[in-house]
């Protein structure tokens, strides 16, 4: 059984968490840019990153093997990202970034739902509340600033569900065994799963040798940089803060996503200042409840 390393201290942990989430931000503006649909755009990126994280074991000299119940539960893991993956290019290309990002932001309400069940605990009725309101208000933001359909709506809902469903089993998964293993494996289950949507749609298959250039060179990015680095860091998180803090900063995610796509994409992302009014409610009532907890943590600790 390979352990995992020491946990990092909250500082740290905390820093880390927020550079990972900066890094997601660009996820959504490659899957824009990348010609590919979401299927074929999925695939190779997990392709990409199950090529490169064998060599990241090699090089940190870890075992490959896991368990028996350990690969189940890795690979039902994967499935999971590859249904979040899936879904959240999917609306990208269907409703556009703003739609996808800020539907992501509802992970807060998902995972006050699905992290006491991991964990075994019971649900904060705060957190509840708060998640639930986020959820509200970017289903009203989604259809009434963007104008997308019931389709759009709940291809972001359903990533975001899938979203906190893996990042709460994970942060159980990370305080058990190594993060570069657990990678590896999960996202091998993931690129099995994607690959299974080639038979339910044939026509959607991209061979190599017929991507661009920049495609090509776009997804050796997202793969690389915007997948296994922040990837990796976000298991090591994970071994000190819980899958709820988390999931609070993916609520910022947004944030970047939009600004980024703001002044790439001006004519396709134009919204109203409502819309821009609303994310900013979204992330007070976010921040409010990150210290709301810290406040509660340090009272304990008195």
């Amino acid at each position: 059984m390979v352990t995992a390393p020491a946990p990092l201290k909250p500082g740290p942990a905390h820093a880390l968490l927020h550079l990972t989430v900066f890094v997601w931000g660009f996820t959504a503006i490659l899957g824009r840019l990348i010609s590919l649909s979401a299927i074929p755009l999925v695939f190779y990126r997990l392709l990409i990153v199950i090529a490169v994280m064998p060599v990241v074991i090699w090089w940190r000299k870890l075992p490959m093997r896991v368990t028996g119940p350990q690969l189940r539960t890795f690979a039902f893991v994967g499935a999971l990202v590859a249904a979040h993956w899936l879904l959240f290019y999917g609306c990208i290309k269907y409703a556009g970034v703003a739609v996808a990002v800020l539907c992501l932001s509802t992970i807060t309400f998902f995972t006050a739902l699905l992290e006491p069940l991991v964990f075994k605990r019971r649900p904060a009725p705060s957190e509840l509340i708060i998640g639930f309101g986020v959820m509200l208000g970017v289903s009203f933001l989604v259809k009434v600033e963007t104008r997308t359909d019931f389709t759009g709506l709940m291809m972001g809902l359903g990533s975001a569900f899938f979203s906190a469903s893996f990042g709460s089993l994970n942060g159980k998964l990370a305080r058990q065994t190594r993060g570069e293993v657990m990678t590896f494996w999960e996202l091998l289950a993931a690129t099995g799963v994607t690959a299974a949507f080639f038979v339910l749609e044939p026509g959607s298959f991209v061979s190599p040798l017929a991507l661009s250039a920049l495609d090509a060179g776009l997804l050796l990015v997202l793969g690389v940089g915007c997948t296994v680095l922040p990837w990796l860091w976000s298991l090591r998180v994970l071994q000190t803060l819980a899958p709820y803090a988390l999931a609070l900063a993916v609520s910022l995610e947004p944030v970047y996503a939009m600004g980024l796509a703001w002044f790439i994409f001006p004519d396709a992302e134009q919204l109203t200042w409502r819309f821009y009014a609303g994310c900013g409610v979204l992330l007070v009532l976010v921040a409010f409840n990150t210290w709301r907890k810290q406040r509660t943590t340090s009272l304990h600790r008195e």
